[in-house]
């Protein structure tokens, strides 16, 4: 016999927008309908929190399959030893050469691979008292409040993505994890539109102009880079930007393909109180459940 589906009431998450759903518990296997409602709450509300979760790494990584088709990192020394699709994002550190700040830049996942991320889910187990939330934009939002003038300049360009830091809002004091020689081969430079329409509700979408864009096909690298903060710019203006504080248990999830995020700058761990630890499982493709 079928499982029933489990009833839940999501509540407005704080700020401009997102859900909150309580009462889940996703050690148990759930009904298809449940992850159904998940998918439409994600793709329409742009990010989800779901609280109070105690999770295996074989559970979490269950559940973001029922989301899309794992990507393990190209940072091969994050990714989780016997789990390689789930990467290790913290502040600890033994070493002096540390990125505790590694993604505290407004980027987009997967946005420099040819086929990016769809979404991306962190699951909190070591949470800081203060600090280390998650920034969101909602790409959807900022693209439709454009002027009917830059939504017609913009519609057919085409954007190059390549891992690292991109030409719009540069932050050289934020360093990203370098790429060994290998590793630089598995991601090349890749193009990507720069409006989108998404790839389950075929919304419109400004897509990722920070991060790691490097330049605009068809325009001179000081026009794109004029273009490109240009739209950052607007995109990352408060009205369209939440963020989340985490606890421990917490299971976030973002749509990928409509949102830019930032880490909130971190320091490094110097004990319990001010130590943050997350379980990263990024995902391409359609749902399966949406697939049939």
């Amino acid at each position: 016999m079928r499982k029933p589906m489990k009833h839940f009431d999501p509540e407005p998450a704080p700020g401009n927008f997102g859900k909150r759903i309580p009462g889940l518990n996703l050690s148990e296997p759930q009904a298809p309908e449940v992850f159904k409602a998940l998918f439409s709450i994600l793709y329409e509300h742009r990010f989800l929190v779901i609280p109070g979760q105690d999770l295996t790494l074989d559970q979490y990584l269950q559940f973001g399959e029922s989301f899309g088709t794992p990507i393990p990192h190209v940072v091969d020394q994050t990714r989780m030893e016997g789990h390689p699709e789930i990467q290790a994002v913290h502040n600890i550190r033994k070493e002096k050469k540390k990125y505790t700040d590694g993604a505290a830049w407004w980027h987009t996942d997967q946005s420099y691979e040819a086929q990016p991320a769809i979404t991306t889910m962190l699951y909190s187990v070591q949470a800081p008292k203060k600090g280390g939330e998650t920034r969101i934009a909602d790409m959807i939002a900022a693209y439709e409040a454009l002027s009917a003038e830059m939504k017609t300049r913009i519609a057919d360009l085409e954007v190059e993505h390549l891992y690292g830091k991109g030409v719009a809002l540069q932050k050289d004091d934020i360093p990203t994890p370098p790429l060994s020689e290998a590793q630089s081969k598995r991601v090349p430079p890749v193009i990507h539109k720069l409006v989108r329409p998404h790839p389950v509700t075929g919304q419109k979408t400004l897509y990722s102009p920070a991060g790691t864009s490097q330049g605009i096909q068809g325009l001179v690298l000081a026009e794109a880079k004029t273009l490109l903060n240009e739209l950052a710019t607007h995109a990352l203006q408060p009205r369209f930007q939440n963020k989340h504080q985490y606890a421990v248990g917490d299971v976030v999830l973002w749509d990928t393909a409509a949102t830019m995020h930032a880490a909130s700058p971190n320091h490094a761990a110097t004990g319990p109180d001010d130590t943050r630890f997350l379980y990263r499982i990024s995902v391409r493709g359609i749902p399966p459940l949406l697939q049939a």
